[in-house]
């Protein structure tokens, strides 16, 4: 995580102008116009009519069934002697052609051929039948499919035609516009027939299929606004003045909540983790809104506008694009996107052009750096908190404590504005799983964890009190649970299947989770033992080992210790003639589990990047490089070239530090000529492009005709092209055809994901300096490394790949934990990780956060770690707990280890101003962010010479 307070660089202004995609953009503008509906769903499978594109009305209805589905229902019918579907007008009810409300009968009175108006004739004159027939994304012959499977299945006997029966149940419930009211009826008609005939238990038992696995309901789901989101938008729009604790599991869009509030209030948006700003950003210029920018400002005067905010601002007289913004003018911003250390420049910025009632400040992961006991952030976020003029609150966080935990922090509030509501908004919304495996391969489940029924007791309570912690139970094994104390009678009659859930419309995943820990927390005592000893002797292996091969590649053969063609005779001893060649031995089994991420565990990483969180980078480098099992030649052509490019890079670096120094030479020397070198001066300095940003700097290097500025410049660019090119083969390359082939033969490598880095991107990293040798050598292998380091270009390539998934693996520091929302499938704790409950917690949040259900894997290398996340701690045994009633508080407030005693001003009350630590790392900021001081320079040269003129 970049917690570094700094202006933002070229690099990321251009990044947050890249749109997102199409999906995407849908998702945002649902929560922007959900703030006004919060009961609004979006669903974009077109039914026949939308398909069509074409108006609806009864007679086009009649029309369409008639031709597509007509000959199809009646054949249906026919075939499976269905009694509760009759074509022709029901003769007890002369007057409809609906179903029979006193049975459930349906009666289909549409006639062969439907006449129409001579107007909808032309409209339909050129329909194409048959590409329609076979259009399997039309929503109607979705229905038709499923129930054509469920029929054939049910008149077979198969169980299976649940699957089908479940999926229409489900289908029947989204919001499709205009959906062929005869197929609509006849569908509910057999639900509703057919409803008795459903075993739930059999739905809850296999709900791994049912609805983790099955794609016609992920895919053609409703989007719809989180609970939490339609809770924040009904709270938000209180008058009073409100302290909102914003409490939901990472990945459900909580970073982008502020878009939606911004349609009534303007935002101020806070983030240690200046990622996330910028994924914000993203999104909001995406969709229109109009941001502004507050990163490593010491005034108002430092925030920058983004050009949809700009109010004040002079034009190119050439191509009329804006040439340069006047930032101080910011009455358009709806969003202000501020760093922990810029919040009250940024708050004093907004609150001069909004009344503060409408300002609402959301601060992101508040509880980043309070798991330490000091850090350099403190000051600021206790300055902040004390001279924030803003009544609007928001603390938004997975991990935020409860409320009765921050009893300091809400006193404190409400002392500063009396008439202020606390909100507690705490949501477990839960649509995927992402199982969590330990060390050994065995998926965690609370019911595993204790053979002692009170401690499961315990777990099931903290469980309870943090519900996020459901993401993590995997569905299967939670069904399997349920199923088998239920067939047992092994719990108490208030937690039987038939008292929690009536229909198969209570059955989803959140739903299933919830009875599970009701299950839990209802077994007959007395039955525990044989309940836990029976999962515990059944328990299957989720990641196996891979015992086909050897970690150095060979293949692992079986051989027979005994043989021969005759049995031995009576009274004769058994003969020895072959060798036995154990698989593994058990020193090998035990907590290595898939850690063989470049080699023969490589399969198991399914769909999507992974990510590798760990304090000793280097050491999880090593050995990623040391088990590829890279043939000795083959590193040391590796190293030759990496050598060989490093010295290049040592002398262009020394040649563009000897251009840089020309360049500003020839500069100065245009800029404060009064000859006719003015001229030239005029034209260079004049141009600009339409982002107002001065072309001085590349007009003299490609426009130029200083010879040793050109000379240079060839040099650089032979010495850049002399650069060795290094490559790896597939064979190497994490589950690439020939890796699989070598490692995983015979096993399912179905869904193996692999890297796709481009031959420019490899050069590029190849040419960096300030990047170690062995993480260039980790990207032929398709893996990155995300750490605090010199070298920003590297950093930024990596995000780059990172956002495209591009990267196979990315290997992470802890500081990583919060920074990061890319789209990770799978993810390991490192064992020398030394986490926090709630930073574990944020830790297994980087993983799943995609929008659609993949293999998901939460991968512990420490055991010990599962079991403080599953452990009840104490609010003063939590080191967040205490420090953000400390710091979120205007008063001088210390724990003292039994309660909090308020104490005279020391030092942490002190303005950042007069501390000369902060004004040391301003000024080693500043000197970092060479980008915006090239800037600066350029601008000074163009000042100096408008007023020369």
């Amino acid at each position: 995580m970049d917690l570094k307070q700094r202006k933002l660089t070229k690099t990321e202004w251009d990044g947050i102008e890249i749109p997102v995609n199409k999906d995407e953009l849908d998702i945002l503008r649902l929560i922007i116009n959900g703030f006004s509906n919060i009961h609004l769903k979006v669903n974009k499978t077109d039914s026949i009519f939308t398909h069509l594109k074409i108006e609806y009305n009864n007679q086009i209805e009649e029309f369409l069934y008639a031709k597509f589905f007509a000959d199809k229902i009646k054949t249906l019918i026919d075939k499976f002697n269905i009694p509760f579907i009759h074509f022709g007008q029901n003769p007890s009810l002369q007057k409809t052609k609906s179903r029979d409300i006193s049975n459930g009968d349906y009666y289909i009175n549409v006639a062969t051929i439907v006449k129409l108006k001579s107007s909808d004739q032309i409209r339909l004159g050129r329909l194409d039948a048959t590409s329609i027939n076979n259009d399997t994304s039309i929503y109607e012959f979705i229905l038709y499919n499923n129930l054509e499977q469920m029929l054939e299945l049910k008149h077979s006997n198969n169980l299976k035609w649940v699957y089908y029966y479940f999926t229409l149940s489900k289908l029947m419930k989204n919001n499709i516009d205009n959906i062929n009211k005869y197929i609509k009826e006849i569908i509910e008609t057999f639900i509703s027939k057919y409803e008795n005939d459903v075993n739930l238990l059999y739905i809850v038992h296999n709900a791994h299929e049912f609805i983790e696995k099955n794609p016609n309901i992920l895919k053609y789901s409703d989007i719809s606004l989180y609970d939490h989101q339609k809770e924040i938008y009904t709270v938000i729009k209180s008058p009073n003045p409100k302290l909102i604790l914003y409490i939901a599991p990472t990945g459900t869009g909580k970073t982008l909540t502020p878009l939606g509030l911004s349609e009534r209030y303007k935002i101020i948006f806070v983030c240690a983790a200046r990622h996330v700003g910028l994924a914000l950003a993203r999104s909001a210029i995406s969709i229109g809104k109009k941001i502004a920018f507050a990163f490593g400002c010491s005034a108002a005067e430092d925030v920058r506008l983004h050009y949809f905010s700009a109010k004040s601002y002079t034009k190119d007289k050439r191509s009329g694009k804006i040439k340069k913004v006047d930032n101080t003018v910011g009455d358009k911003v709806e969003i202000i996107i501020c760093d922990i250390r810029s919040y009250l420049s940024a708050m004093y910025y907004m609150a001069s052009f909004n009344a503060k009632e409408e300002i609402v400040t959301y601060w992101d992961e508040p509880t980043i750096t309070m798991d330490y006991n000091n850090h350099e952030l403190h000051k600021v976020i206790k300055k902040n908190w004390k001279d924030n003029i803003i009544p609007n609150l928001v603390l938004s966080s997975a991990t935020l404590p409860k409320l009765h935990e921050l009893t300091q922090t809400i006193s404190d509030f409400k002392e500063k504005f009396p008439e202020a509501v606390i909100n507690n908004i705490v949501s477990h919304d839960c649509r995927k799983t992402i199982p969590l495996i330990d060390n050994n391969g065995f998926v965690v489940m609370p019911h595993y964890l204790h053979d002692n029924y009170n401690n499961i007791l315990e777990t099931v309570r903290h469980c309870e009190e943090n519900m996020t912690l459901m993401r993590y139970f995997d569905l299967k094994e939670a069904t399997d649970f349920i199923h088998y104390v239920e067939v047992n009678n092994l719990n108490k009659s208030s937690a039987k299947l038939e008292r929690n859930i009536g229909s198969v419309d209570d059955i989803d995943m959140q739903n299933i989770k919830l009875y599970y820990l009701k299950v839990l927390k209802h077994i007959v005592p007395d039955n525990w033992t044989r309940i836990y000893n029976h999962f515990r002797i059944n328990r299957v292996k989720r990641i196996k080992h891979n015992n086909t091969i050897d970690v150095k590649g060979n293949t692992i053969k079986k051989v027979s210790s005994f043989g021969g063609v005759d049995a031995p005779k009576p009274g004769e001893s058994l003969c020895r003639i072959g060798s036995v060649q154990h698989t593994q031995t058990e020193q090998e089994t035990l907590g290595s589990c898939g850690i063989y991420v470049t080699t023969k565990d490589a399969y198991t990483l399914t769909d999507g990047p992974t990510i590798f969180l760990a304090n000793n980078l280097s050491k999880v480098a090593k050995f990623c490089i040391q088990q590829a099992n890279i043939p000795a030649i083959v590193m040391t052509d590796i190293n030759f070239k990496i050598e060989y490019n490093n010295r290049l890079n040592e002398k262009i670096d020394q040649l563009e530090k000897e251009l840089e120094f020309e360049e500003t030479k020839l500069a100065s020397k245009l800029s404060g000529s009064t000859s006719d070198s003015s001229k030239e001066a005029r034209q260079l300095i004049g141009k600009k492009d339409g982002k107002g940003k001065s072309k001085i700097a590349n007009k003299i290097v490609d426009k130029t005709e200083d010879r040793k500025i050109v000379k240079i410049r060839e040099d650089i660019m032979t010495l850049k092209s002399m650069a060795k090119h290094a490559s790896i083969d597939d064979l190497f390359i994490p589950n690439r055809h020939a890796h699989l082939e070598k490692w995983a033969s015979g096993l399912n490598t179905k869904g193996a994901f692999t890297s796709d880095i481009d031959d420019s991107i490899i050069v590029s990293i190849m040419l960096l300096k300030d990047v170690e040798d062995s993480w260039k050598i980790l990207l032929l292998l398709g893996i990155g490394v995300f750490t605090q380091h010199k070298s920003i270009a590297y950093t930024e390539i990596m995000k780059k790949l990172a956002d495209q998934q591009k990267l196979y693996l990315i290997i992470a520091d802890s500081d990583y934990i919060y920074g990061t929302n890319y789209q990770f499938c799978h993810g390991y704790l490192s064992k020398d990780l030394e986490l926090t409950q709630e930073k574990i917690i944020q830790a297994l949040g980087r993983i799943g956060r995609n929008n659609i259900q993949q293999e998901y894997s939460a991968r512990f290398r420490d055991d010990s770690q599962i079991e403080t996340l599953f452990t009840r701690f104490a609010s003063e045994n939590k080191p967040e707990v205490i420090n953000m009633n400390q710091l979120f508080n205007c008063k001088n407030v210390r724990w003292n280890g039994e309660e909090y005693v308020e104490l005279p001003s020391d030092n942490l009350d002190a303005t950042y101003e007069d501390d000369d630590e902060y004004e040391n790392i301003i000024d080693d900021l500043e000197e970092d962010n060479e980008c915006h001081n090239t800037e600066e320079v350029i601008e000074e040269l163009e000042d100096d010479f408008d007023n020369e003129t």
